[in-house]
Parts: C-alpha cells; structure tokens; sequence
C-alpha cells in the first residue's frame, strides 16, 4: 500500500498516517465536484454596498513572461509594500568558509564584501578550507560551493558564469552551472600570464595585459593581441562583458572590444564603464583638464559623444527606455539628446550620482544627500527625500533596488524603502550585517532581495504580491496622506472597495477605498464592524474591525483634491482563520465603476454590518499600519462543503506555476490530507485542510497545492498536498530543508514533483 508520497506506510496501512504522510486505505469513489459551491455566512443582517470593482488596479494575479506590464530586468518581481522580516541567512561557517568577500578582484584582495546576480542566484567569493572559490544562494537560501579552486567573473547571466582556476599553474577556465551546480572539465586558455575573466551569456572572456581571448564551451575560439593605452599602474583589474561588447581595465588603462571577433572599439585611460541596460556600454570623460563629452559605446559598435558630467546609468528602465543615459542629472536618449533642459543637479546645487529608476512616468535620481523624484516626460522634479545614503560596496554603482514602486536602500545602520510615487518612506528596519557593518552588495533575486556583507548573507521575501511595470503609479499604496480634517458620522453607510489583495505573516490585508456617500463625508467610529468579501465562488474574508479603536475619517466626495475625492485608503487585515483565499486566486476586476457592469473583469460583493456609533475622525496617516480584525473566523454558519470550492480554486491556480517551475524537481512535501482523515487528533473536513494550507502559505511565503488525482506521482485519490515552492538537486537537500526549518521526519519529506513520472522512486523520507 502507498502513500501520495508513493512509499509505503511507515507505521503500516492500519495506523493513523502522520501529518505530512498520505494514504490510509483507498476512500471511497469521489463525488463529483461541484463548478461552484457558495459560502453562507449567518448573521449579516445589513447590506452595505455591491461593489462592481473599477478597473485599472494593480492585483497580484500570476504574469506571463511577455507581459509588458510585468517586471523588467533588475526588477525585483514582487512588492515590499511593508517591512519585511529575514527569510534566511547563511553564515561562512554555514557552508565551511572562513569569510566571504566579493568576486571583483581587486576589491577581494582587500577583502571587501560583495555580489552579482542574474536574479535567480547570487554569487559572492568564500575562503573554504584554505582555499580560494565561490558560493551560490538562490531566492530560498539554498546554497552551493563548488569543489574547486576558482576565481570567477563578476557577472551571472542565465544561472551561469565562467572562472579560472586560482591556482598558478593551470591556464584552465571553467563553465560554472549555478543552476544543476556543476563545473565543466574547463578549457586550457595556454596563456598562463595572470588574467581576468568576464563572461555574457554566450563565451567567456580570459583577459590579460598581453591578449583578450574568447572561450566557448569546449575550446578558445579566437585570441587577440592587446595594445590599449598605457595607464598609471596599480593593480586596478577588472573585466565586464555583454552580449555584444567586452571591457577590461589593468593598472587604469582600458580599452572597449567587438565580444564577437576582439576588435578594438575604444581605448582610454580610467576606471571600467558602465553597462547600459540595452547592453552598450557608457565611458565617463577621462582627459584630465579637458571639459569634454562622455562616449557611449552601443552594442552595434558605433561611438558617439553626450553630454558632459557624471553619469548615472539607470539600474532599472521601463520598456523602450533601455537606451536612455542620465549624464549630470539629464536624461538622454539613445541619440545623446537631452530630454530636459536643465539639470537636476544644478537646480538642488547638488550632484546626480545615480538613477536607480527611469520609468515611462517617473524618474529616480540618486544625489549626494538623498533622492529626487522626476517626471520623466518633462524634468520637473516631484520631490526630494533628504535621508542619508549609504554607499553599497566598495566599487561604487547604485546603492538602491526597487520593485517597481518602491525603493529599497541602506541609510546609515537602517535598509530604508521609500514610496516612489511621493518620496515618503514607506519602512525602515535595522541594516542585518554584522562586523564592520558594511553591505558588500544590495540585489533582487526575483521575489526577494539579498543583503551581502562580509560575516552573513540575508533574504529578505516580499511583502506584497507580483510587481508591476516599473513605475506604475498604483502600486501597493497603504493610505492617503494626513488630513488634519475632521469627519463625522453620516447617516448613510460609505462606499468599500477593494483596491488590492496582499498576504503578510499576520494574514490577508485588503486594501480599501472607502468613499463616503454624503455631501459632508463620514466617519467609522463604531466597535464590532463587520466586514465580508466574497464573489461568485464564494467567501473570500470576513472579520471583525474595531473602527472606535481606529477611527478612520472619509472625506466629503468632491472636496479638495483629487486625492481626497477618490475616498479615504485604509488596510485591513484578516487573520488566519478569516480568509479563505490567496491573491494569485482572485480574477482582475471589472472595468466599470461602482455598480456598473464592468466589461472582462470580475465582480466582488463587500457586505458589512455597522453598528450604532458617533465620534468625530480624521485621514489616517501614510504611517499607519493595517487595521486587524479581531476574534476568531467564522466557525459556524458555513456550507460544510464550502471548502471544497476554494481548495479547488487554489489548486487550479497553482497548477500552471506547478507545471512551469516545479515539475520534474524535487521540493519539500509538507502536508497531505483528505476528507475523513483521522490524525493529529482531529478529523479532517475541507475547511480545516484549507485553514492548515493557509496557515503554511503564510509561514513560508510560497507554498503550492496539488490534488493528487491530476499527478501520476501519487498513488490514491483524493488528497489535497501542500509542497513548499523552493526545488533542491536531489531528496537530500530537500530532506535537510526540512530539518533546517524545524520540521520532524513526520511532518516534512522531500518529493519528485511530476506531470509525467511514477509513483515509484518520488518520495524519499528521512
């Protein structure tokens, strides 16, 4: 007899399986499942407002790769719209290293902490028994080193990246998989002159003072001479490639060559240029004395001149930007054209030192005393937040990451995200490096960022749901700005709707619009506020609010700004127990406004009972975290099959994600349960199998949901499994996944996730 794990029963077929285990017995036949099955919730005794939800709103529903309106590269892909709490964090001990310290050479040798990434993996140097190599940790904090001696180039593109061997006496350079961790038997580059290495995807690079050679999977493809311009000396190294174009830097002599045949394109004497996001390069006036142009290098080889002062190439760039340059505070454009006509940094007497974000609507600059927000389409500046900035590694480069709509960066000992659209921060929480305190390297590895410093490398998981395009002006707004306006109580109830879903630690918060319906606005002062959110598949959250405890002040519509006419922005919280749906679950909404129709969207019912209550209240502030519903959720007055519904709904949500990233790889199997089952003291209904599914989601940020019926990896029919979204190599490390998370061996195994594979040899217990 198996198990969905596709072993046998450890405690035999008559014992009550274990949390996590799966199969007793064969249930019976399966009835057959509803379409839709409606959540009834007693009680509700007023109807407050049916909401037909407007369109244009940011939800966190699933994005196909090519949506335009998705992140782009360097984008981290989900919000961090609140602060977050450390996913995970590797020590050097951790992995048997020493100390970690940046993959760039010269900073290395001085020990410097530091990073690169692709966005699926970070790569930094670790001093491993002795010897010198690296460490890879992906998005879950799973981590890798190589059982070589390597010395690596300081890019990753497409989970991989090239290196030489640390030893003197070999000339090999290696191909590094990131991805099926593996090192290939490395290619003799025959010069054994020390030498750095870039690599971009397609080739690496051995770069050296004498030669520049191009090395494919299996053998040196050209080599070319070297005779760029003679620099000041020192031991400044350094190499950078892209697609079509590779730089490298010796003693401050550098020089700019076709990726492709090794012809010289540029040569100058001054540090590495900066990599454009259309993968040209953009080298910052070097003539001494000289007052003249910068050279841009664009991938097609051409050289041209714009503009004279301090670059600041843009991190992260809308679509059909990617040619865009700010040089001393102006935005150009591919051509070298000012966009603007003055300089940013001449109107605040201050420097543009770098442009974190350029987006279709808005423009973050970076200057020596904080960042300025600019409209993108005609310069004028939106605001200016003064706080300090701390610099990120010791080679300079944008100091900030954003999702899109936030801006993550350190300020002094803190990681400070501010708000995009306004400037005003958004959180602030302690910097996690220790030692000297340094952050080596501030990347977005997907749905999380990573802090890397010299004694710890930490995660930091997303807050909010998918990221939109960058600069997208809804977003993951929290509240409307102060009013110091004061509302009363109006005697006909206000407009919710639901602006936004979101999952945090604590549970589902729901981002309300609240419009008030009379001429003077309204006021929420009343204790024992109901609040239900269901659509036509059923319940979606209900809670209890304490509206005296925080009052929440509406405007009067059409009064003052457009801010204020739009309604008063709050969050609401619904704990565990409460909700009953995910946000990638929940379909975009309806065009239309307030009861309309709508056109291609959906539909979401907010019913409410506000009792007797009077008071005065105001706008809440930015700062004011989510209102939390109280009490317990709803244990009676259910279908008790409504379950069911959502649990279907959230397995055919999972199901494409399944498919594309877990399927074939082996993840940590957490929980298997079906109608009826007996164990860990309770019989298990649909509701209790939702709640525990809910409760793990939580808790891990990313955990997935199959019916074993629609996998050929299980055994028997009819279980609900719940899987934690991060995939391993092999059972093993995901076994040690679990143990590494507090789990025993009854309530966490590893698990060959699969559309096409047997039951047998997918599950392996401890």
């Amino acid at each position: 007899m198996t198990s969905p794990g596709g072993q046998p029963f450890p405690y035999g077929p008559q014992q009550d399986p274990q949390y996590g285990y799966g199969q007793v017995p064969p249930p019976p036949p399966a009835r057959a499942r509803r379409s839709a099955l409606t959540w009834i919730l007693a009680g509700v005794s007023v109807v407050c407002v049916l909401l037909l939800v407007a369109g244009g709103i940011w939800w966190f529903t699933s994005r196909k790769a090519d949506d335009a309106s998705g992140p782009v590269p360097g984008q981290l892909t989900s919000e961090f719209p609140t602060a977050p709490s450390p996913a995970w964090t590797v020590h050097p001990s951790d992995v048997g290293a020493s100390k970690f310290f940046t993959t760039n050479f010269t900073s290395a040798q001085y020990g410097s902490p530091g990073g690169s990434t692709d966005g699926k993996f970070v790569l930094t140097g670790a001093e491993v028994g002795g010897r010198t190599t690296v460490l890879s940790v992906d998005a879950s904090g799973s981590t890798w080193v190589p059982d070589h001696s390597l010395a690596c180039a300081d890019q990753v593109v497409a989970g991989r990246t090239a290196c030489r061997t640390s030893q003197s006496d070999d000339s090999r350079i290696f191909l590094v998989d990131l991805a099926s961790r593996s090192v290939n038997a490395g290619v003799s580059a025959t010069d054994r002159q020390f030498g750095m290495v870039a690599y971009n995807g397609e080739a690496a690079f051995r770069i050296s003072s004498a030669s520049v050679m191009r090395i494919g999977p299996s053998e040196v493809e050209w080599s070319q001479p070297v005779s760029g311009p003679d620099g000041p000396g020192g031991d400044f190294s350094g190499a950078l490639a892209t697609p079509s174009l590779v730089a490298f830097n010796h003693g401050g002599g550098v020089y700019v060559a076709s990726a492709q045949n090794g012809k010289l394109l540029y040569s100058y004497t001054g540090s590495l240029p900066q990599i454009l996001p259309d993968g040209g390069m953009v080298v910052a006036n070097s003539e001494p004395g000289v007052l003249a142009p910068d050279t841009v290098i664009r991938p097609d080889g051409s050289v041209t001149r714009a503009g004279t002062g301090t670059i600041g190439a843009p991190t992260v760039v809308s679509r059909g930007l990617e040619q865009a340059i700010v040089i001393d505070g102006v935005l150009r454009d591919g051509a070298g054209e000012a966009r603007w006509k003055a300089s940013v940094s001449a109107s605040t007497n201050n420097r543009t030192v770098a442009a974190p974000l350029v987006s279709s609507r808005i423009t973050v600059l970076e200057t020596g005393s904080g960042y300025i927000g600019v409209n993108t389409s005609t310069g004028e500046r939106m605001w200016t937040n003064n706080s300090t900035v701390g610099r990120v590694g010791s080679n300079g480069g944008t100091t900030a990451l954003t999702d899109g709509r936030y801006l993550i960066y350190p300020s002094g000992t803190n990681l400070v995200a501010i708000d995009t659209d306004t400037g005003a921060q958004a959180w602030s929480i302690p910097s996690p490096v220790g030692a000297d305190g340094t952050v080596g390297a501030l990347l977005a590895l997907g749905d999380t960022f990573v802090v890397v410093g010299k004694d710890r490398i930490v995660g930091y998981k997303a807050t909010g749901g998918a990221a939109g395009a960058p600069g997208a002006k809804s977003g993951t707004a929290g509240k409307n700005s102060s009013d110091d306006s004061y509302y009363t109580r109006c005697g006909s109830k206000p407009v919710f709707t639901p602006q936004k879903f979101r999952t945090e630690s604590g549970g589902l918060v729901v981002t309300m619009k609240i419009t008030a319906t009379c001429p003077g606005g309204d006021a929420l002062t009343s204790s024992g506020t109901s609040v239900t959110i269901s659509d036509s598949t059923g319940l979606i959250a209900t809670g209890t609010f304490d509206f005296a405890a925080n009052p929440v002040g509406v405007p009067k519509p059409g009064n003052g700004s457009e801010e204020k006419k739009s309604g008063t922005t709050v969050d609401l919280l619904f704990k565990q127990g409460q909700f009953f749906r995910t946000p990638d679950t929940l379909p975009a909404p309806s065009s239309g406004g307030s009861g309309a129709s709508g056109s291609g969207g959906h539909s979401y019912l907010v019913d409410c009972v506000q009792p007797d209550g009077s008071g005065k209240a105001k706008v809440p502030a930015p700062s004011d975290g989510p209102i939390a519903a109280s009490g317990p959720g709803p244990q009676t007055g259910l279908n008790p099959m409504s379950g069911l519904s959502a649990l279907r709904i959230q397995a055919d949500s999972d199901k494409a994600f399944i498919l594309g990233s877990l399927n074939n790889r082996w993840v940590a199997q957490l929980s298997s349960k079906r109608v009826g089952l007996v164990a860990d003291g309770r019989t298990w209904d649909e509701k209790a199998i939702l709640d525990e599914f809910l409760a793990l989601r939580l808790r891990f940020a990313d955990v997935r949901l199959l019916y074993s019926d629609e996998w050929p990896v299980f055994s028997y029919k009819g279980w609900w499994v719940s899987v934690a979204a991060a995939t391993f190599p092999g059972p093993d490390e995901a076994n040690q996944w679990c143990r590494s998370n507090g789990f025993d061996r009854d309530h966490c195994f590893a698990k060959l996730v699969s559309s096409t594979a047997s039951p047998e040899g997918s599950t392996r217990y401890w």
